[in-house]
């Protein structure tokens, strides 16, 4: 049974309980505030940055005590009136007005489409569903390929090659020095070394064609890729495997950023489309803040630094600290972010994935798996003079899903972009609803007849 708590106002509430939301509730409550975090997984960190939240925010917490409120398996499915969180905990439901807000929602995988995607056996970035002995292919873009690829081989699987899109001969220099420093999801020198150990073949600007398989994967076919991501004829080459791990990076999860009424652009390099936000991390609704890879796509040690200029700045707000003990504070951390972000751009820019991957979608390649959608279906959508994601959605059913769009949306806009020849800012982010995650029926009948 799911009953309505009264309102509760917190002073600060964080959403999000990875490497950004655990270091802004950490320095909120270093300037004696309270601060409530809300996550709907039971184990703090995050599902790709969960070792950065081991090494030493934990600890933190611990030291805050009391000053931080953690809630557990706590879902945020809506923001209603800008600053009004619709949350489901347990068998509560719950309507929480905090003073202040700090957004850390992270991001989530993203998805590019090609023929035989939706195979058993394919995943993105789950190396748990991959089983030891299974010969994998890894592909993608992006510095999570030599720490995916790496886990499978630690766990016993037979990696093929590692192939990425991005252009031969420039991810190194894009890097920063040394690679730890991105500290993604693991120790990035052992990654390497594990594939150097196990001979696993690294192959640049080049991408998987096709899955091909019926009940399972049996064989991908590969092709180089130009300078545009476009597949270059003449250059496929087939490979037999039975499973192919995909990572095309991040898309920041932007939905209760949107749903506030915060200003958003589209920055290729931090992932899409995310928030403006001040240097204090600040969006364009005062009172409410955005840090980590929701606020653009970095890794867990930008996230950490920025989700505690986010706390210093939302401590400020609500009058904990002054101006001057605020700018003490924050100036290690803007220092160590600086290099980081250069770095960041640099490499952002670099696996950011481009329109011409569109160019591998076949007509009966699905788009939105949730719903079904075809590319053919989408093509004929477009002819018939649709021209954004929202016209899209309407006519395709692509993104009414449960996932929301969340795996869709992406690459319909590059989809469009590609079909169109329009640039992808061009393409805004779809209209977002509540609940931005699925709910049961009765945590929607328990909303005020004023928030619905």
């Amino acid at each position: 049974m799911c009953t309505l708590l009264m309102t509760f106002t917190p002073q600060i509430a964080v959403v999000g309980g990875g490497p950004a939301g655990l270091a802004a509730a950490i320095e909120a409550a270093r300037a004696g505030l309270t601060a409530h975090l809300y996550d709907d997984r039971s184990a703090l960190g995050g599902p790709a940055y969960g070792h950065a939240a081991k090494s030493t925010l934990l600890a933190e917490l611990d030291a805050a005590g009391s000053r931080v409120v953690l809630h557990h398996r706590a879902t945020v499915w809506g923001i209603f009136e800008q600053r009004t969180l619709a949350v489901w905990e347990g068998d509560r439901a719950e309507i929480v007005r905090p003073e202040v807000m700090v957004l850390a929602t992270g991001a989530h995988n993203r998805a590019v489409p090609v023929p035989g995607w939706t195979l058993p056996g394919v995943t993105g970035g789950e190396t748990r569903a991959v089983k030891p002995g299974q010969r994998v292919l890894v592909a993608g873009a992006g510095p999570l390929l030599p720490v995916l690829a790496s886990r499978l081989v630690r766990a016993g699987a037979q990696v093929v090659a590692v192939l990425d899109a991005a252009p031969s001969g420039r991810m190194p220099r894009a890097l920063p020095a040394p690679w730890n420093q991105w500290a993604l999801s693991g120790h990035a020198t052992a990654d390497w070394d594990t594939l150097r150990a196990a001979r696993v073949p690294f192959v640049e600007s080049r991408a998987v064609a096709r899955v091909v398989g019926d009940e399972t994967v049996r064989e991908v076919v590969t092709v180089a890729l130009d300078e545009d991501w476009r597949p270059v004829r003449g250059s496929e080459e087939k490979l037999e495997v039975t499973a192919v791990c995909f990572s095309w990076g991040f898309v920041p999860s932007i939905q209760l950023s949107q749903m506030c009424g915060a200003e958003h652009h589209h920055a290729a390099e931090l992932g899409g489309w995310v928030p403006l936000v001040s240097a204090e991390m600040e969006t364009t609704v005062p009172g409410i803040f955005s840090a980590g890879d929701g606020a653009g796509v970095g890794g867990a040690a930008l996230a950490v630094l920025e989700g505690r200029i986010a706390g210093i700045a939302a401590a400020t707000r609500l009058g904990a600290l002054s101006p001057g003990a605020a700018r003490s504070r924050s100036r290690p951390h803007r220092a160590a972010l600086a290099p980081l972000r250069k770095s960041r751009d640099v490499l952002g820019r670099l696996i950011a994935a481009r329109p011409g991957l569109a160019e591998l979608i076949t007509p009966d390649t699905v788009i939105c798996p949730c719903e079904g959608t075809t590319a053919a279906r989408v093509d004929q959508a477009l002819d018939e003079g649709v021209g954004d994601l929202g016209q899209m959605k309407r006519m395709t059913r692509a993104g009414m899903g449960e996932c929301q769009g969340r795996m869709c949306s992406p690459a319909l806009a590059h989809l469009i972009s590609h079909r169109r020849d329009i640039p992808l800012e061009a393409i805004a982010p779809p209209s977002i609803r509540p609940p931005v995650t699925p709910v049961p029926i009765h945590v929607l009948a328990t909303l005020p007849d004023e928030q619905t």
